[in-house]
């Protein structure tokens, strides 16, 4: 992977330090991003969070085996607004995407050069021929950005997890790799 492969004018994404965890667990910490924060699984999505839980979070990315998550940097300031990464699990061909951004970064572009960046890496760099993502029932936010970027509702899990003592559905969204080829106005193929 070459870095500018990794970049747009806006974002850079970068691995993540060690000396990110301050700047994580601000971010992290903002009750607005609750429930869509992208932490590792098995770890409670609960707040606040400490700092040695933050680095606890860093430490496990860095171990994982199948995913990769990288810190999005501005270019401009060279300030750490997010994280985001994908995962392949048992199936390269297949693998979910994920983009958390700080709750003040939002709305401005961001998450748009952000999932430009993974869908052109994982469609042009790897078999991926699906990328999938997975979004709580609740977060209508999340459900309208993926569908503005090509995604559609490919099934739901019915009481996922509970809010505000109300279960939910999480919702998975995909996008193949023609869709996404056709989207940007190129061919498939032959």
């Amino acid at each position: 992977m070459r870095e500018e492969h990794f970049r747009t004018e806006r974002v850079a994404l970068r691995a993540l330090e060690s000396t990110d965890a301050g700047a994580l667990q601000t971010y992290l910490n903002d009750p607005a991003l609750l429930g869509r924060r992208y932490i590792p699984w098995g770890m409670a999505d609960i707040a606040p969070l400490s700092l040695s839980r933050v680095e606890e979070i860093l430490d496990s990315w860095a171990k994982e085996k199948k995913a990769l998550t990288l810190g999005i940097e501005l270019r401009e300031t060279g300030e750490l607004v997010g994280h985001t990464g994908w995962y392949w699990g048992w199936d390269t061909h297949c693998p979910s995407v994920w983009i958390a951004v700080a709750t003040d970064h939002q709305r401005v572009g961001i998450g748009s050069d952000v999932l430009l960046l993974l869908l052109t890496h994982l469609f042009e760099n790897t078999p991926a021929h699906n990328v999938n993502g997975w979004i709580a029932g609740w977060n209508d936010a999340g459900l309208a950005f993926a569908r503005a970027h090509g995604f559609i509702e490919a099934g739901r899990i019915p009481r996922c997890g509970i809010r505000d003592g109300a279960y939910y559905q999480e919702v998975m969204v995909d996008i193949l790799k023609p869709e996404w080829l056709t989207e940007r106005g190129r061919s498939y193929g032959a």
